[in-house]
């Protein structure tokens, strides 16, 4: 497979099935989809105030929520795995919707194996008995590499809506 032959249809089967692995809490199934190179980060949103304009937000290139490559990544998954995971006993169960994918062939990566992406998302989030969700927004930039026969997850760098959090910890991965 290259990228001449990874079709929308493939991109979307690939968001559907990584969706469907983090909200089965399959986090090992998920770090299947991931090359042993992942970039994966989620920077912070920088909010500043403009005299006599409107407030500009921009996102920061020191600062991030996380940074992670696929050694941190497994670590993490090994944690979750583990009766270490305190901040997510109970586990916080999840629903992703991804929306909006749009390809950016040629903007990014080896144009004969890999493909961008961006995609605009939402996932609810609940805690133990609340039947509040905790919500969370933005739009991910991915680059998916063709391994084999399949589509792995190369680099993903998260934009958040938000530029507070408004829980205790990340525990999910975006």
């Amino acid at each position: 497979m290259s990228t001449l032959t990874v079709t929308t249809e493939d991109v979307a089967d690939f968001y559907s099935l990584e969706a469907e692995h983090l909200d089965r809490a399959d986090v090992t199934g998920w770090l299947d989809l991931l090359t042993e190179d992942v970039d994966y980060r989620v920077p912070i949103r920088v909010v500043r105030e403009k005299a006599g304009k409107p407030v500009e937000s921009d996102f920061s290139h020191r600062g991030h929520f996380m940074w992670e490559n696929y050694g941190t990544l497994r670590t993490r998954v090994l944690r979750l795995e583990s009766e270490f995971a305190w901040a997510e006993q109970p586990p916080t169960r999840t629903r992703r919707l991804v929306t909006n994918i749009r390809r950016r062939d040629g903007l990014g990566g080896d144009p004969e194996h890999d493909v961008r992406v961006l995609s605009n998302f939402a996932i609810y989030c609940y805690r133990g008995d609340s039947p509040e969700p905790f919500v969370l927004t933005g739009e991910r930039d991915d680059l998916l590499r063709v391994v084999g026969d399949d589509l792995r997850l190369a680099r993903r760098v998260v934009y958040l809506d938000t530029n507070v959090l408004g829980t205790h910890a990340l525990s999910i991965f975006l």
